[in-house]
Formats: C-alpha cells, structure tokens, sequence
C-alpha cells in the first residue's frame, strides 16, 4: 500500500474530527457509569445511576411529553412551512419577495428574546394581548396563556416554520410547471392539483424537512425553560438542566437520562440519513423545464392575507412589543406613564455588557472562521476524493445533528474538565474549561453538519474537469484549491460563514454550562438579566443580540441575491 500525501492528510483530518467527535461523546457515556461523580473526580463503576434514572415513572411522563410536544410542533411548523414556501414559489400572490425577506427575519431572530417578547404579549393578567382583547369583547378570564402546552406550540412553531420555508423552497422551485398545467389541462382544480400533484411531487423534501424538525424540536430548550418549567411542563433537555444548572449538581441521574437520549437522537439521526443517502435531486433536465406561477385570482389575496398574518403575529408584532419592553417602568403595565429608560441605563453601565458584546463578537468570528475551514476540508474529501475514510468522515461530521445542544455542552464539560481536560492542567499548567477556546470548539462540532452540508452543496455543483485542467497544466493541489475551487465556492463559502456566525452569537443552550464569568455572552447575560427577574434589562439586552444577527442576516441577504445562491444555503 502507497502511503500518498493525500492518504496522509486525510487520515489526520479523520482522526482530528473523529476526537472532536467521538472523544466528547465517549466521556458522557463513561460519566453515566461514575455513579454519580463529578467531571474530575475519581469514582469507580456503577449501575445506580441508571437504576435511580429509570425507576422513576417521571422520567417516562417526561419522554412521553418530549415525543407528543414535538410532533405536535413538528405538524404545524412543516404545515406553515410549506405553504409559505408554496405561496411564495409556485403562485402570483402579490409581494412575494417582501414575504421571502420578512420569514428570513424570523429565521435569523434568536429564540431567547422572542420568548421575552411572547411573554409580554400573552402573559396572564398583564399580557398586551390579553389586555386589548378584554378591553374588546366581553370576557373577564384571559383568553391567552402564553404560559401552557398552546404557548410552548406556538412560539416554537413559529420559529421552525421558516425553517421549513427554506428546507422546502428549492425543491418547490425546481419543480416543472408542466406538471401542474397538466393537470388544469385535465380539469383539475387549483386546490386538486396541490393536494394531487405539487405536495405527492415533493413528499421527499417535505419529509426529510419533517425529520430535521421533529429532532431539532425533540432536543429544544429555550421555549421550554421560559414558559413550561415553572407551570410544571418539564421535558427532557430541561428536566436535565434542573439536575445540572444548580447547585449541588445530581450527575447520578442526569449522566444516565442524556445518554439514553441521545441514543435515540442517533437513531432518527440515522433513518434520516437513510432517507436521503443516494437520492437524485433532478429537477432541470434537457427535455424543457420552466417554473410558471399558478394564477389564483381572488385566491391570491386570501394568500397574502395569511402569509401577512404569520409575518405580524411571528415577527412583527413579538419584535414591536421586544421594544416596547425595553422602555417599561412596570413590567407588564401599558397605562399611567408607563415608560422609562431605566432598563438601557442599567445595562449601558454594567461593566458586563462590554465584556459580554466582546466575548458575543469573538465567539462568532472563531466559530464561524475555524468552523468554515475544517468544514471545506472534510467535504472537500467527502465529494470530491477516493480516500478510504471518506464515509467514516462523512458519517462522524452527520453525529452532532442527533446531539442537543444542552449535551454538546455536557459533553465538552466532561471531556475538558476531566479526562484531557485533568491531563493538560495537571501536566501543563493549562486549564480549558471556562475559556473561550471550549467554546468555540463546542459550537465548531455543534455546526459541523450544516457547514459540511453547505460545502458538499457548493462542491458539487462544481464539474471535476475545472480541477483537472488546473492539473494538467502543472497547477499543485494547494494552488487549484486557491486559484480554481476557492473563487467558485466563495459566494457558498460566505453565506454558510454568516448562517454559522448568527447560529454561534445567539447560541444559549451550547454554552450554558460551559460559559465562566469572563467568558460570559449576551445570550448568557440576557438569560441571567431574565432568571433574576430584570424583565426589561434582559430584553435590552436581548434586543442588542437580535440587532447583531439581523445585521449578520441582512448581510447574507445580500450575498445570497447578488451571487444567486440557493435558499438551502
């Protein structure tokens, strides 16, 4: 066997990803045998954290309301999503490309300060919405509970259905009119030829959308800690967060309920893999191909009036009230002079904010830098070379889609403050834990499959001819990378490095447990401004997080429309 350099390289790639993988993954797993000790400490083997974990029928109650929330959710999200991505692709509804802008807002809008908006906007008693429909109609008990399983449905619902709309839209836009003129041509009407042709067409995207959905939402955590925790609606990310987030820590029990978790993570991980691995996405071929609206008539208001009422009551409305609960003396209380500065006084001069928009700005920047780089290369081998591993590597950079965010922070914990993390303190004096670097890392494995995915995209699409002529002229590998593929895959390259940097700077969920004093993150400091009962200062502070990653939005926006790049991306 010739050990050539490209055999080389990219078994060091391997073994790099497999150990920022594998290794973080691996210490869970052993830590849920420690029998309840701490990352660190010495312990032997044991089985009674599982036993404790799994006598206890709440830990059932708590998967039962994991599954139902999610498919739940789930259903709405892919139902919103769909039919905005139709609406917006397949008919003449007026102001299509203001509906395409606005659902990217919600897509890029973090979830935390929208929750704080939510509350504001249903919250019983002091609600806005509950307030003006009292003032409205004769009701005296509140009509919104913002606070409840309907609550928890919808904001999350919200979300996920732009989601969705980008998952969905290309395939809608790939898709032949002739198709659906076909069936008009037969006299079918507009609503048969949707429900007969376009979605039967489409079954394959729709559902690969719906299992990306449906796990994200299995291992959601935000939605659920603000408006479910404290009314005793308790699923799995957030039951583990109450056995972790304070102290004493009971690693007994929480080890055991993440590690069987993510087990079945893992496993509509892999059944989505399946459904996808060797599929053709054809959707342009040489015999004709054209995209032409469905003309709707009078339906095409009743488009616009639905798509507008997702945008007000998704967006516009949680972003106007955002604002408006910044500004307020009482929380809650819309009368009586109720308006102040106070809340921006408060936050402007605390010393954290500097050092919490630095730590924000960083964690971007190193996560989406780094992350990008090592994404290139793992797809690089993936797509476009025979090396042996490329499968492996393929599957490993696919495993932190099935990882909750909250684990992938239990993960590192374990992985660096015991195990490597022991080794390199004790011997070197350099202690990881509470430093940025973790972070990074952290948010580098969590962003690894969307960033490999969009690099595989852009890779592609490119023929392999363009490399080999580079080649055959005497151009080196490094110099085709730099001079033939880099400018081609650049405007994919961009747009997948802004989507990680506003995934990153918004990130709560990854970093909780990982996050120090000084390594402290708006997301972070607007969480604990809201756990400490600053209502208006955490949303301040969350209104600077949402203006961040809209900036970063707008931004990609503009990529994406001046170099033509497609939505997935």
């Amino acid at each position: 066997m010739r050990l050539r350099p490209g055999t080389i390289m990219g078994s060091l790639l391997l073994a790099l990803v497999g150990f920022f993988v594998l290794y973080p993954l691996f210490m869970v797993f052993y830590g849920s045998f420690m029998g309840g000790a701490a990352p660190g400490e010495p312990a032997s083997f044991s089985l009674l954290g599982y036993k404790k974990a799994y006598s206890d029928w709440e830990t059932f109650k708590t998967l039962w309301t994991t599954i139902w929330l999610a498919a739940v959710r789930t259903l709405l999200s892919v139902a919103i999503g769909v039919f905005l991505a139709w609406v917006v692709t397949r008919t003449n509804t007026p102001g299509k490309r203001a509906i395409e802008i606005l659902v990217w807002l919600q897509f890029f809008c973090p979830y935390l300060p929208m929750v704080m908006a939510w509350v504001l906007l249903g919250a019983p008693k002091v609600g806005l919405l509950n307030q003006i429909l009292v003032w409205l109609l004769p009701i005296k008990e509140d009509f919104i509970n913002i606070y409840s399983y309907w609550g928890i449905i919808w904001v999350s619902s919200a979300h996920w259905a732009s989601v969705v709309f980008f998952l969905v839209t290309p395939a809608f836009q790939g898709m032949d009119a002739a198709l659906e003129e076909s069936s008009r041509m037969c006299g079918a009407s507009e609503r048969r030829t949707l429900f007969n042709i376009t979605l039967p067409v489409l079954m394959p995207s729709i559902l690969a959308a719906f299992v990306v959905v449906f796990v994200h939402l299995l291992e959601s955590f935000e939605v659920e800690l603000l408006l479910g925790y404290q009314k005793g609606i308790v699923v799995y990310t957030t039951k583990v967060w109450a056995l972790l987030g304070y102290s004493p820590a009971d690693y007994a029990v929480a080890m055991p309920l993440t590690t069987a978790f993510t087990v079945v993570l893992f496993g509509l991980i892999y059944l989505q893999h399946r459904m996808l691995a060797g599929k053709q996405y054809v959707t342009v071929t040489g015999r004709g191909f054209a995209t032409r609206p469905t003309q709707l008539r009078r339906g095409r208001y009743v488009t616009l009036g639905l798509a507008i009422a997702y945008i007000l009551f998704s967006t516009i409305l949680p972003l106007g009230v955002l604002v408006m609960g910044t500004f307020m003396k009482v929380f809650g209380v819309f009368v009586q002079e109720p308006f102040t500065s106070r809340h921006w006084e408060t936050m402007l001069a605390d010393p954290r904010l500097l050092q919490s928009l630095k730590n924000t700005l960083l964690l971007g920047l190193g996560a989406a830098s780094a992350g990008m780089i090592l994404f290139f290369f793992i797809s690089y081998l993936v797509v476009r070379t025979t090396f042996a591993g490329r499968k492996a590597l393929d599957f490993i950079s696919w495993l932190p889609w099935g990882i909750p965010g909250l684990m992938i922070g239990l993960c590192f914990l374990w992985a660096y403050v015991g195990g490597i993390g022991t080794v390199l303190n004790h011997y070197f004096g350099i202690r990881i834990y509470g430093t940025l670097w973790l972070m990074v890392l952290a948010l580098v494995v969590r962003g690894m499959p969307l960033g490999v995915r969009a690099m595989n995209g852009a890779l592609i699409q490119l023929g392999n001819e363009l490399e080999e002529c580079s080649r055959v002229m005497g151009g080196s590998w490094l110099y085709t990378i730099r001079r033939v593929v880099a400018p081609l895959i650049a405007p994919g390259f961009v747009a997948a490095w802004l989507l990680l940097f506003s995934i990153a700077v918004r990130n709560l969920s990854t970093v909780l447990l990982l996050y120090t004093p000084k390594s402290r993150t708006l997301s972070v400091l607007a969480f604990e401004y809201w756990s400490g009962m600053d209502y208006g200062t955490g949303m301040a502070a969350g209104l600077i997080l949402i203006a961040i990653v809209i900036v970063t939005a707008l931004i990609g926006l503009l990529v994406k429309t001046k170099f033509q790049i497609p939505s997935t991306v």
